[in-house]
């Protein structure tokens, strides 16, 4: 397998990841000195700003609390040296609580572009591009509150 395949399989790999929460797979692809940037948008979860396969676990297990049926559809993926740049959407119902949005049972789509870097052949870091607001918005947020 090329180089440029292991990579697109890797992060193939890291959405069944999240998906799933497979303790075995997150030890084989993510790298132990990993780092989520995507956590500190929740710096009083802990969990999730640890490094190593638990920071990314952790971060499976919130998204999986949240959403049922969740998804992430593989788009594209582009490759440059120790880099991976993987667009994606995420699919799922709403049925756990979400940034303090209570269930609403709701489907939502919601696109993403994703920046892995490798070393060792395994995941050591994660940033992304998402439509947050959007994505608030299809769970039924309201920034007016109840009025």
């Amino acid at each position: 397998m090329s180089h440029q395949a292991a990579l697109e399989c890797l992060a193939s790999m890291s959405f069944r990841l999240i998906e799933n929460g497979d303790r075995t797979l997150a030890e084989k692809i993510i790298h132990p000195g990993f780092t989520n940037y995507e956590a500190a948008d929740d710096p009083e979860d802990a969990e999730r700003q640890l490094r190593g396969p638990a920071g990314f676990l952790a971060t499976g297990t919130w998204l999986r609390d949240s959403f049922a049926d969740l998804q992430f559809e593989e788009e594209e993926v582009a490759v440059n040296r120790d880099m991976i740049i993987a667009v994606s959407t995420m699919t799922g119902r709403h049925t756990g609580s979400f940034q303090r949005i209570p269930a609403t049972g709701r489907s939502f789509r919601q696109r993403q572009a994703h920046v892995f870097h490798v070393k060792d052949g395994k995941i050591i870091s994660h940033r992304a591009v998402r439509d947050d607001l959007g994505l608030l918005f299809q769970l039924g947020w309201n920034p007016q509150g109840d009025r």
